[in-house]
């Protein structure tokens, strides 16, 4: 069986399924892996077309999650995620999930705190979007790509916390959701457009040319408020902040999980140390997309970026 190797989330990564998202590296340069990706029967079945995906988090044997259509995982620790793809499953539907929630919680169980968030460097400032569904984090980070900038993740912000007055952020790989009308009202240089991964989602994957290198440092995470009369930013004070960051933390998706597994007082304590080491504000952009340029020149200013 062939084996690839990537390095994505901080993580040197070996998966018996590939995964053409990821940056794939060669065995030298990745080293020995942090996770391994093994493809197996987990002995678990699939769920129906119709069914809900289903988390167990009582397994002794680790942590299984099930996707109707696509398959099941097993988180087993320190280092392996076990993957069984469904018979009808597509590739790029297996990584879907995997490279989201199972790596999510993967990530969470090993001490990491994870957003939900976009995020990119421009102009020599690392920073992040935050938001509700459908709030525009994708399209106003492809804004700042437009403009120079360098993607870091779009969908889990990892921070390593070992050091809580220094949060280190780890990239994930190269690839931006969009919407029709965002990809043609905000067009990045360079992207691919990949096909839809499921008939009818409304956002498709645009592959970049490239991912920022690991920001030395992280600058400012913005909630998006979209609607207003005018672009402007309004920082947050820390307990203010601290409130948002839990609101938009990936983990409040797993609330059915036992409460040693969710371990409430580090993630209070990540959040709390995070609203300490980097600037929270509100950034409350006009909804037009004709209207973008008028957030980036906002950060901007915010944010003091060199032009």
């Amino acid at each position: 069986m062939t084996l690839h190797r990537y390095r994505a989330f901080g993580l040197a990564i070996e998966s018996e399924w590939p995964l053409p998202e990821l940056a794939e590296v060669d065995a030298a340069e990745a080293g020995e892996p942090d996770l391994r990706i093994v493809v197996t029967d987990i002995g678990r079945a699939i769920p129906p077309p119709d069914a809900p995906s289903q988390f167990d988090f009582d397994d002794p044997e680790g942590v299984v999650m099930l996707w109707p259509h696509v398959g099941g995982f097993r988180i087993r620790l320190p280092d392996v995620i076990e993957m069984q793809p469904a018979s009808i499953a597509k590739p790029e539907y297996v990584a879907f999930p995997l490279l989201g929630p199972v790596v999510a919680w993967y990530l969470h169980l090993r001490g990491r705190m994870i957003l939900h968030a976009s995020a990119l460097v421009w102009r020599g400032r690392a920073f992040g979007f935050l938001g509700d569904k459908l709030a525009g984090k994708s399209t106003t980070a492809a804004a700042f790509l437009r403009d120079g900038g360098r993607l870091v993740t779009d969908d889990l912000l990892v921070f390593d916390m070992d050091d809580p007055a220094r949060p280190t952020v780890q990239p994930a790989f190269a690839q931006l959701k969009l919407s029709e009308e965002s990809a043609e009202a905000v067009p990045v240089e360079g992207a691919e457009a990949l096909p839809l991964i499921i008939d009818g989602f409304p956002k498709r994957q645009h592959r970049l040319d490239g991912l920022a290198d690991q920001p030395d440092g992280f600058d400012a995470l913005f909630v998006l408020q979209r609607g207003g009369e005018e672009a402007r930013v309004e920082w947050l004070d820390q307990s203010d902040a601290l409130t948002q960051l839990a609101r938009f933390s990936y983990n409040v998706r797993f609330d059915t999980a036992p409460p040693e597994m969710l371990d409430r007082r580090r993630h209070f304590q990540h959040c709390a140390a995070l609203a300490r080491a980097v600037r929270v504000g509100v950034l409350h952009i006009p909804a037009s997309l004709e209207r973008l340029p008028e957030a980036v020149e906002t950060v901007g200013r915010a944010l003091g970026a060199d032009e």
